[in-house]
């Protein structure tokens, strides 16, 4: 895992949205679609909202999400309506372009219908993650079993999150390791413990269990 620390919060979002930038553009030119994972979270907010502003051809662009709150349609909480808020309103996409993980019905039952949703895509170009002070990605917290074996489906319905709301669902491990690139985003001086954890290699940390054979960075704003 390669890490960037930046102590100042422009440069941060700059260089975010710049990686981005070349990682999409970079896919664009070779196969034409560019398959991305979004993540939520204050920081993703800041960088979405930067992110509107990218000189790309959005109609090549594929959304999908990480993980999702289970709650009601429309939950100003959900990770869905924050990208609609801060990214989605503001370029030109089509509604076919975003793959929103539902959010009714059942927990079990939504996993399995986004799971069938991603059934066409074998690897994601970029998955965006955000990290909790717990060392957690997506919803794959530390101590919990949903979604960190090797044979867990490719969404999970989660319903012990020690964040509220404790029913969530989430990509699986596996699924998020399918990628060609990770990038993980984060900033606060609350973070500095788990990146100290994360550079003596602590392998408890769930995000110290996605796969050395992806492109994996992190960019880390200490204020």
């Amino acid at each position: 895992m390669k890490i960037f620390e930046f102590n100042d919060e422009l440069s941060f979002l700059e260089r975010c949205v710049d990686r981005i930038g070349e990682i999409s553009e970079s896919k664009i030119r070779t196969s034409e679609i560019f398959n991305i994972v979004l993540t939520g979270g204050e920081t993703a907010k800041e960088v979405y909202n930067r992110l509107a502003n990218l000189k790309t051809d959005w109609s090549k662009w594929r959304f999908y999400f990480g993980d999702e709150r289970f709650l009601n349609e429309g939950d100003a909480e959900l990770n869905s309506v924050m990208a609609d808020q801060y990214l989605f309103s503001s370029i030109p996409v089509l509604s076919d372009q975003i793959f929103k993980i539902p959010t009714f019905s059942d927990c079990i039952t939504s996993a399995s219908l986004y799971s069938h949703r991603l059934q066409s895509i074998s690897t994601f170009d970029l998955v965006l993650l955000g990290l909790g002070e717990d060392g957690h990605v997506a919803s794959l917290f530390p101590g919990k079993i949903a979604g960190m074996e090797e044979d867990s489906p490719s969404v999970v319905p989660v319903f012990d999150s020690p964040k509220p709301p404790k029913e969530r669902i989430s990509l699986s491990l596996g699924r998020i390791n399918h990628a060609d690139h990770h990038l993980i985003i984060t900033k606060g001086k609350q973070k500095r413990q788990v990146i100290d954890l994360i550079r003596s290699n602590t392998q408890t940390l769930p995000v110290m269990k996605l796969s050395p054979n992806v492109s994996l960075e992190l960019y880390y704003c200490n204020v």
